[in-house]
C-alpha cells in the first residue's frame, strides 16, 4: 500500500493527440493503457489540465470512453489532502506525464536494447515512452 504512486497527466497533446486546441482527435492508447495497468496495481491517476467548463467535462467524457476514469481532475487526491490535512493549489504526484515536459540533456537516457534483459523502473519508461525532447 505504501509503495502507491500518484501520475498526474496532462490531457491535450498527451492522452488526446490532436493537432489542433480544443478539438477532440485520435486516443493516446499507449498511455491510456498504461495508466489504466497502474491504477490497476493501485497508483492514482490526477487529470492535470487547463481545461475548464464544458471543454473539461469533454475531456474527462474522452477518457472514460475509453475506460480510463481518474482519482482526481485539477486537484489533489483524497488521501493526500485527508494526510496533509491541506489541499495546496500544486498538485502533488509522483510523476507528471504532459507533452511539456523538460528535457535535460544530462539525465540517463536507458535504451530499450540496453535493457533489455533488465526490468525497467517506472521512471525509465516513463522518461523513454511518454516524454519527447525536441
Amino acid at each position: 500500500m505504501e509503495n502507491r504512486k500518484t501520475y498526474a497527466v496532462d490531457f491535450d497533446k498527451t492522452l488526446n493527440l490532436a493537432d489542433t486546441y480544443p478539438q477532440l482527435g485520435r486516443p493516446n492508447m499507449e498511455l491510456i493503457a498504461f495508466l489504466k495497468e497502474r491504477q490497476q496495481a493501485g497508483d492514482k491517476i490526477i487529470l492535470w489540465s487547463c481545461r475548464e467548463g464544458d471543454l473539461l467535462k469533454s475531456a474527462i467524457k474522452f477518457c472514460r470512453n475509453y475506460g480510463l476514469e481518474f482519482d482526481a481532475v485539477n486537484d489533489n487526491i483524497r488521501e493526500n489532502i485527508e494526510h496533509f490535512n491541506n489541499n495546496c493549489r500544486k498538485v502533488f504526484a509522483n510523476y507528471y506525464i504532459d507533452d511539456r515536459n523538460a528535457c535535460f540533456g544530462d539525465l540517463p537516457v536507458i535504451s530499450l536494447q540496453e535493457k533489455s534483459a533488465q526490468r525497467k523502473g517506472i521512471a525509465e519508461y516513463i522518461m523513454e515512452r511518454f516524454t519527447r525532447c525536441e
